[in-house]
């Protein structure tokens, strides 16, 4: 029997550095390893970027437009169609990583190729609609009522797909919340690599406080990853600011950048 061949679309991939892209090339990379071809189809952030290359094996295709912006992922969309077309020889099974933006095209192009479909979204909110408002006080208004009566009629159309893979309880509940069948929601946390991440030994431990300039006794409270809005980093920094005067021996490292990034909030957390 022929392994079934994977095609990623996501909005963005190595070299870029996030979560979700190292997920997608480890899994991408470990499903070559067993024998089953996986291609990524993502957008060309920069112009330097080749059009098409591979990667750990993995083969990736990149679409128009380069450059920063909020609005790339959104008119990345004709481009990723075309690319799904023009590749739908080379796929049996379309795995759409984040349903906000790519989520109903993806499967449309899928379906018209006669082709299979998984939706993971990449965050908690994508389903409900609350991802549209995080960090903006819309909680209640007619805007916000809009956003999540929109988000339900498009959640009919996401319905269509042949499963839903979640990381977390929350968004499967999310699934299920959206009228999504019990049997197509499979929860699937990711994994961990036990050998890069693991307790520190006591030496890695005083290594790591004195590279930053931390005293050997001080309590650390630490954040790493990309410094965006909707990440909960304001509301980190005010209850730092409040548990602080009384515990002088806490220091707070935020380990991340938000250069580039449309909703990045580096400056005002400096």
């Amino acid at each position: 029997m022929t392994a079934p061949r994977v095609l990623f679309l996501t909005e963005s991939f190595h070299p870029v550095l996030g979560g979700g892209e190292a997920h997608i090339r480890a899994l991408g990379r470990d499903l070559v390893r067993t024998g089953m071809p996986a291609l990524v189809v993502t957008r060309r952030g920069e112009e330097a970027w080749p059009a098409e290359d591979a990667v750990d094996g993995v083969r990736v295709v990149r679409v128009p437009p380069s450059g920063p912006g909020r609005t790339g992922k959104y008119r990345m969309v004709p481009g990723a169609l075309a690319a799904l077309h023009r590749l739908r020889g080379a796929y049996d099974v379309l795995v759409v990583r984040g349903t906000r933006v790519l989520g109903v095209p993806g499967l449309m192009a899928a379906r018209a190729a006669g082709k299979r479909v998984v939706m993971q979204p990449e965050v908690n909110g994508e389903l409900s609609g609350e991802v549209y408002t995080w960090g903006q006080p819309l909680a209640g208004t007619l805007a916000d009522r809009a956003i999540r009566a929109a988000t339900r009629a498009r959640n009919l159309l996401l319905r269509d797909a042949d499963a839903f893979v979640a990381m977390s309880r929350r968004i499967r509940e999310e699934f299920l919340a959206a009228g999504i069948p019990p049997e197509k929601a499979v929860l699937l946390p990711h994994g961990v690599d036990t050998e890069r991440f693991h307790p520190a030994s006591p030496e890695q431990r005083r290594s790591a406080r004195a590279r930053f300039a931390l005293p050997a006794d001080a309590l650390v409270i630490a954040y790493t990853g990309r410094l965006l809005r909707g990440k909960g980093l304001e509301d980190l920094l005010a209850a730092f600011a409040r548990i602080a005067p009384e515990m002088p021996a806490a220091h707070l490292l935020v380990v991340g950048s938000g250069a580039g990034q449309s909703l990045s909030i580096e400056d005002a957390l400096r």
